[in-house]
């Protein structure tokens, strides 16, 4: 029987429960009852694989990993190759940008370098795309300030944008930090 350790529980349950603990609004909103969200995960070299995880681990919940992306094409591959092995199929791209482009990804999460999560979250947002980036959003506060100015304007395409802080002692940490600062939606 495999052992799991505190830190690691936290971790996976907290990710699980970020996404499947969202307003039922935003997934309401984000495709009809029965049918997939369709995650894309950018950036996992490091704490990117922990997303993978945690949305494998909601497969029974209809979420459905369907592209990565790292600029770091060593990593991608790898990535790409373990999917493969599991006889999955997703798209590959070391450009946001592209990735941003594709319509049949719904939400994707942001697990980049620091210096890249304003940006990455404001394309984003600007693309129609739910939004989960880790901590922290920003370097300074004009970032920060950015980056719900983006959430707030593209509300309407972009029903829900989350921080992370996953690795807290609260299972529900989610419900502390969100984003959801945008137009009609309140604070959290």
């Amino acid at each position: 029987m495999k052992t799991i350790n505190r830190r690691n529980f936290l971790k996976t349950t907290a990710l699980g429960a970020a996404a499947v603990g969202l307003p039922a609004s935003s997934w309401a909103s984000a495709k009809g009852a029965n049918e997939a969200i369709r995650v894309a995960v950018v950036g996992f070299g490091g704490r990117g694989g922990d997303h993978i995880s945690g949305m494998r681990g909601l497969a029974n919940k209809n979420v459905r990993i369907v592209a990565l992306c790292d600029v770091d094409s060593k990593i991608l591959n790898a990535g790409v190759e373990s999917f493969a092995k599991r006889n999955e199929k997703v798209e590959r791209y070391t450009d946001i940008r592209r990735l941003l482009e594709n319509k049949d990804v719904d939400v994707i999460t942001i697990a980049t370098p620091n210096h890249w999560h304003s940006l990455a979250t404001i394309w984003a947002v600007q693309a129609g795309k739910d939004v989960y980036v880790e901590k922290p959003v920003s370097h300074n506060v004009w970032e920060g300030r950015k980056t719900v100015e983006a959430a707030r304007k593209y509300a309407v395409e972009a029903p829900l944008t989350c921080l992370g802080s996953l690795s807290g002692t609260r299972p529900r940490c989610h419900r502390r930090v969100p984003l959801s600062l945008w137009k009609g939606r309140g604070s959290g």
